[in-house]
């Protein structure tokens, strides 16, 4: 698994975010292979560090280079609406804006720092997920490494996103400050370091939720219709939040496959 990985240009491709978001579909593939696999082996040899190390660099490898495909993804980006018609549009329960002086430290375009003033994030919405504004620098919310080196990489890292909401299993949705303020999902099993992409900002964010409440009050007789229209509306609302190994693109997947069960 090893000259595997070299042969993919590990370790040394994650110091290079323009290598890893331009892995083929087949190097993607041949990453989650070696994950997978090393994984399964651990199953029976659970303290053997070099497969803990050959799941933890591939699956880190892997995340990384499908987020950062989304981030340069050459689609169209749809432009959003003002923050007070997102306001209006959305159905669910009451949103909660901040203040405009608690987001004045955090680099973001003025539509995102609009958007949280103007418009807000509700307490809680589905699928399973809370939020809390005013936005926290992580790096000030988690516990990082002891050790002097690892700890100043660790704030570093840490100190672009800003937690604007959590999932039900812990994992944090940021705004990244490194793309624009888009929506990051910073998974907490491996240590907030796998990432995964959500929505090009909070705006999309918002929109997408309401597409989401509105396939919960879909009626359809054909569950895979209403999944089918759920697909369309974030398609037009963010193509990138549709992106292999994205939240939405995801949260599809785990739809087409319950409906395939019944």
């Amino acid at each position: 698994m090893n000259q595997r990985l070299t042969a993919l240009g590990l370790p040394d491709i994650l110091d290079n975010p323009e290598e890893l978001a331009q892995l083929t579909d087949e190097q993607i593939d041949e990453l989650a292979n070696i994950r997978d696999e090393a994984a399964e082996a651990l199953e029976s040899d659970e303290s053997n560090s070099d497969l803990i190390d050959t799941v933890y660099l591939a699956h880190m490898t892997l995340s990384s280079a499908l987020f950062l495909r989304a981030i340069a993804s050459d689609v169209e980006i749809p432009d959003l609406p003002a923050a007070q018609v997102l306001a209006r549009s959305w159905g669910g329960s009451l949103l909660l804006a901040c203040e405009a002086d608690t987001v004045r430290d955090i680099i973001a375009p003025r539509s995102t720092l609009d958007v949280l003033t103007k418009a807000g994030l509700p307490a809680t919405a589905d699928p399973e997920l809370t939020f809390s504004l005013p936005p926290t620098r992580l790096s000030d919310m988690i516990e990082l490494a002891e050790d002097d080196v690892d700890d100043a990489s660790s704030k570093e890292f840490f100190s672009t996103f800003w937690k604007i909401g959590e999932t039900d299993d812990g994992d944090v949705l940021c705004l990244d400050e490194r793309a624009d303020c888009a929506v990051i999902l910073l998974d907490a099993e491996w240590g907030y370091y796998a990432q995964q992409f959500v929505n090009s900002s909070v705006g999309h964010l918002l929109q997408c939720l309401e597409a989401w409440r509105l396939l919960e009050e879909d009626d359809a007789n054909e569950v895979d219709e209403a999944i089918e229209r759920f697909e369309r509306a974030v398609d037009r609302i963010d193509p990138r939040a549709l992106t292999e190994g994205a939240f939405w693109s995801d949260v599809v997947a785990m739809l087409e496959e319950e409906e395939d069960e019944e």
